[in-house]
C-alpha cells in the first residue's frame, strides 16, 4: 500500500460517519477519525461572526495536526464526512501521488465543488488542472508532510490568520496547487442550509460528477 493515511471528522452525524466507514472498508483503506469541533465549542470565539465556518476550519486543522503528530506516513489525505469515493480508490491514490510528485505540488485537490466540465489534458488516466481563487470545496485533498507543516504554521493559530478562517480560502489556496479531474471524492450533494442558491449549486455539482458505476 502506498505510504499515506486518510483522515476525516464528523460533527454530530453518526449516519454520515457510518456511511463513510462502510465506503472505506469496502475499498480496504483504514479511515482515521479526529475530534470534530462544533460551533459552540470553547475554541470558537464568542464574537466570531461565522462560528460554523470556523468550526469546520478547526476540524481540518485537527486532521492535519493528527497526521503530523501521530503518523509517519509520507502523505495525508483529508476529507469531509459527506463524500462518495471511487471504487478503485487505492489505485487512484497511487496515481494521485505520482502526479503530486511530478508536479511538485503543495496541495492537490481530490474532491471539490464544480458544476461544469473543465478543459483538461489527460495525464496518467487523470487530468491535473490549475484552479483559481474562486473554486469552492475542500471535500478531499492531499498534502505531504512538508506542506502540512507549512499550513499548520500558517493557519493553526487563528490569531495569525488575515483571511477568512475557512479551508476553502486558506488550505486549498496554499502554495503550489492543482486539482485532479475526474475527482476521487465527490460530495453527496446535500448541504445544511436553507439558502436556495447553495442547495442548487451543491446538487448540480453532485449530479455532474457522481457516477454510480465509478463511485461508492
Amino acid at each position: 500500500m502506498a505510504d499515506y493515511r486518510v483522515y476525516s471528522f464528523s460533527y454530530n452525524n453518526p449516519e454520515r460517519a457510518a456511511a463513510m466507514e462502510r465506503r472505506f472498508a469496502t475499498v480496504g483503506v483504514p479511515l482515521h477519525w479526529v475530534r470534530a469541533i462544533g460551533p459552540d465549542d470553547p475554541l470558537i470565539d464568542k464574537t466570531d461572526p461565522s462560528p460554523r465556518t470556523s468550526a469546520l476550519m478547526f476540524g481540518h486543522i485537527g486532521m492535519i495536526r493528527e497526521f503530523l503528530t501521530h503518523s509517519d506516513a509520507k502523505y495525508g489525505i483529508f476529507c469531509e464526512d459527506d463524500i462518495f469515493i471511487r471504487k478503485d480508490f487505492k489505485q487512484s491514490v497511487v496515481r494521485a501521488i505520482e502526479l503530486y510528485e511530478m508536479q511538485k505540488l503543495d496541495v492537490f485537490l481530490l474532491g471539490y465543488l464544480i458544476n461544469y466540465v473543465p478543459y483538461h489534458t489527460p495525464c496518467l488516466g487523470f487530468n491535473v488542472l490549475e484552479y483559481d481563487d474562486n473554486l469552492w470545496g475542500a471535500q478531499m485533498y492531499m498534502l505531504d508532510r512538508s506542506a502540512a507543516q507549512k499550513i499548520l504554521d500558517a493557519f493553526g493559530d487563528r490569531l495569525r490568520v488575515s483571511v477568512p478562517y475557512n479551508p476553502d480560502w486558506t488550505i486549498t489556496k496554499f502554495g503550489k496547487r492543482a486539482m485532479i479531474y475526474p475527482m476521487i471524492g465527490v460530495e453527496s450533494g446535500t448541504v445544511n442550509t436553507t439558502h436556495a442558491g447553495q442547495i442548487n449549486y451543491h446538487r448540480a455539482c453532485f449530479e455532474l460528477n457522481y457516477d454510480p458505476e465509478l463511485h461508492i
